[in-house]
């Protein structure tokens, strides 16, 4: 009986050893599903911020593009009224020259 009892006392004292390891684990791997949880909550924060500022770039570039095209717009007519003056101008002293002439 005494091989028995102290198998039992054995068992007993493993069973508690591996009680004792699973809590541990279980807190382990608790901290670290805490810590995994963590992490995805700010990167999701992170994302969240980025798809913001995604949206303001967006915004800023569509801003911007039409500014550009106003601006190519109005270089386009200034070009068109510099031309006409200086066909202007190239007439007038034509117009001179001939003048002086005579």
């Amino acid at each position: 009986m005494t091989d028995d009892s102290g198998a039992k006392e054995r068992l007993e004292a493993a069973v508690q050893r591996l009680e004792a390891a699973l809590g541990r684990v279980i807190e382990t791997g608790g901290a670290e599903a805490k810590a995994a949880s963590a992490d995805v909550d700010r990167l999701r924060q992170d994302i969240g911020g980025l798809e913001a500022e995604l949206a303001a770039l967006r915004t800023e570039r569509d801003s911007l593009a039409e500014e550009l095209a106003a601006a190519r717009a109005e270089g386009t007519a200034l070009q068109g009224a510099m031309d006409a003056v200086s066909t202007r101008l190239d007439q007038a002293i034509a117009s001179v020259h001939a003048l002086l002439d005579e």
